[in-house]
């Protein structure tokens, strides 16, 4: 793969986690690139090998650190839920 393939990879796959992140309107009326931070860290974690517990721990505290929201275990969970489904997805789709 080169340097623009794996470029454009990261981007389309910046986007689509994006989506998720925002689709749980966790800060209503956020502007769309609000979570992009956390973004970038989950994505770093995804790329090098993390599992369901690694995202989710990251995800519960940087949302309880960064961005001073409550969030109990559960609800981390639910979002790692579907943050691993699409990357599991993707995964697929890209060997």
């Amino acid at each position: 793969m080169t340097k623009e393939e794996i470029k454009k990879e990261f981007k389309e796959k910046f986007s689509d986690l994006r989506k998720i992140l925002n689709s749980w309107d966790l800060i209503p009326g956020s502007p769309k690139d609000e979570f992009d931070g956390l973004n970038h860290q989950i994505l770093g974690h995804l790329y090098k090998g993390a599992g369901f517990e690694k995202v989710t721990r990251v995800l519960a505290s940087e949302l309880t650190v960064t961005y001073g929201l409550w969030t109990d275990e559960d609800d981390a969970k639910k979002i790692t839920t579907d943050i691993m489904e699409w990357w599991n997805s993707t995964e697929r789709l890209t060997k």
